[in-house]
Parts: structure tokens; sequence; C-alpha cells
């Protein structure tokens, strides 16, 4: 039996909720924690799953992608519905299995402690994904910028109109991906198929099965893209000094803190306020703002007033309390 071992007991990595949550609940998308009861050791039975990573080895098409996204949005919703941090879900290549059987999409929760925001962990893996995926690689990454706002904003009563983006951005080139699949005799498999039915794979190849609503639109129907989800020409980052972790800003609010539902989370600093500060993306410019936060925000060496917004500039530098950050534009 093919099982991934954590090596440490459920109760020295899960919380008590996300523990009880993830051994007695079925959660669509996500597979059921199992704990050894004389060992405490906590695991997930992946047998008959291959990879992301194992599966596309060769490439992934746009429609794969769309539905592992579309999987994604709906995994965090589930998780959010039974009180599961966003950040526990494992969100790599080689952590989303597929059944080889049936195509179904499953994702791993809390395997291994990891300190990035939720945020920043699907900022990777859609990078991640931008590396196997099929099309101009610039346009895949407009792409997946314009989407993050749409996933990290994803709720219950937004799914569909989530999934009804990412079909928009991926799947506009379809008529491309078609004649570049066909020049590199790639087979009718993983999503290219009709819409309710299961393409044949060869023999040992899983199949992946295409979701209904991840229909091709029809050639010549132009998809409109809302300005507002339309990816910038360049890429904010922020640089934490002491650590040296670093975060694009893609949002547009970025919240900084101590608090858990921070995009960018900072635990570790008992100086830094729960909601500390965020900074603002704005038509291309980039501005923060300190939340009334109680050891104030520095930018350049100057204190900032709480509500007012103050422009960031390329090499500026600010500081959260006593916590330094560096901002950049690449």
């Amino acid at each position: 039996m093919d099982r991934i071992d954590r090596q440490e007991t459920a109760e020295t990595v899960f919380d008590g909720i996300t523990c009880q949550m993830l051994l007695y609940n079925d959660i669509d998308g996500v597979f059921r924690l199992e704990v050894d009861p004389e060992t405490g050791e906590a695991s997930y039975d992946t047998e008959g799953y291959t990879t992301l990573r194992e599966l596309f080895s060769g490439g992934m098409s746009k429609k794969a992608a769309v539905q592992v996204l579309k999987s994604l949005m709906s995994v965090w919703v589930g998780l959010d519905e039974y009180m599961i941090p966003r950040n526990e879900l494992l969100m790599g290549l080689s952590d989303v299995y597929v059944k080889d059987d049936t195509g179904e999409i499953r994702w791993l929760c809390g395997l291994q402690k990891d300190a990035r925001n939720p945020l920043e962990k699907l900022r990777l893996f859609m990078m991640e994904l931008t590396t196997v995926m099929h099309g101009d690689p610039e346009q895949n990454r407009e792409n997946m910028r314009a989407l993050l706002n749409y996933i990290r904003g994803v709720k219950r009563e937004n799914l569909d109109e989530c999934k009804a983006m990412a079909d928009a951005l991926l799947l506009q080139d379809i008529t491309a991906d078609a004649a570049t699949a066909a020049a590199a005799e790639e087979p009718e498999a993983y999503g290219l198929g009709d819409a309710d039915t299961v393409t044949e794979p060869e023999a040992g190849e899983p199949a992946f099965r295409e979701e209904p609503e991840a229909a091709e639109e029809p050639e010549g129907v132009d998809i409109m893209i809302p300005d507002a989800f339309k990816g910038p020409g360049e890429v904010a980052y922020i640089i934490q000094i002491r650590t040296g972790n670093e975060m694009a800003i893609m949002l547009d609010e970025t919240l900084l803190g101590k608090s858990p539902d921070c995009d960018f989370c900072i635990p570790d600093n008992r100086a830094v306020s729960r909601h500390h500060a965020s900074i603002i993306m704005d038509e291309g410019e980039y501005y923060i703002v300190d939340h009334n936060s109680t050891n104030a925000t520095y930018l350049n060496g100057i204190k900032l007033d709480p509500g007012d917004e103050y422009r960031l500039c390329h090499g500026d530098g600010f500081v959260l309390a006593d916590e330094p950050f560096q901002f950049m534009i690449r």
C-alpha cells in the first residue's frame, strides 16, 4: 500500500479542531486523515492515485490546469466550512493526486509544518503550474496573476463565478493549444475529451475526468475579462529582512500582521500587531497604510499616521514595529 507518513503524532502538528475534522469527515477533494491508534502517527492512503508531478511530466494541457485550479477552489471552500485553516493545505505538484481510474483530484492537508501563508503557497503553486502548462509561458503567467484575486477570495456564494473566470482566462487559447498539441502528436486525454466522458487511456495510463462546466468555448467567441482582473506588467515584492522571506504583492490589498488570517503573517514577533498594516495596489501604484498599530509603522525612517496612505517606491524600506522590510519592483 502506498502511504505517506508524517513521522510525527497528529497532536504535534494539527490543532485539535483540524485533527478532528480531518479524521471524522469526508471533505470533498481532500484525503481523509488516518492515525495509528498505537503510535499516534498520522498518514494518508494514496493507493491508486498518481501525483500531478508524475502524471504530467511531459506537460499539462490548459484544460487539465483549469480542472486542478477549480478543484482547489472547491477544496478551499470545503476547508472553510469545516473550520480548517487554508494554510494546512499542501500546494505543490507533488502534493496533489489524481485517481488512476476516474481522474478524481485529491489534496493533502498538514503533513508538514509550513509557516508560509496560504496566499504565498498558492502563488508558488500557480508558478509551478506555469512550468508544465502548454501554451505561451508569459501569457500563462499573466493569467495566473489575474486569477489570484479570484481564488484568494473564493467562497461558497461566488464559487461558480470563480470557476467561470478560470475557464475564461485559461481556455481562451484553445485553438492555439490544439495546434500545438497536434504538432507534438499529443494524445487526446487528460481533459481534452468530451465534457461528460473520460477519454480512454493507453495501457497503464490514468484517465482524467473532464468536469461538465469546463466545456470549450466555441471558436470565434471572444471571452471578455474584466479589467480589474488583468495582471500587471510588473510585480512588486516585499522582503522580510530578518528571515529573507519574500512575497509578491498581487492583491488589491495585502494585509500584514501577526494574525494567521493576514496575507503575510509574522507570528514570531510580539511587537507586531495582529492587523498591523496593509499594502494597497491601485492602478499600478503601491501604498502602505498603518492600521492604528500598537508600535507604529515607519517608512524610510518616518513614522506613519494611522489610516493615511503613503506611496511606496522601488527600494523603499519600511518597519512594522521593529520588523524591517524592503519594497521592490521587478
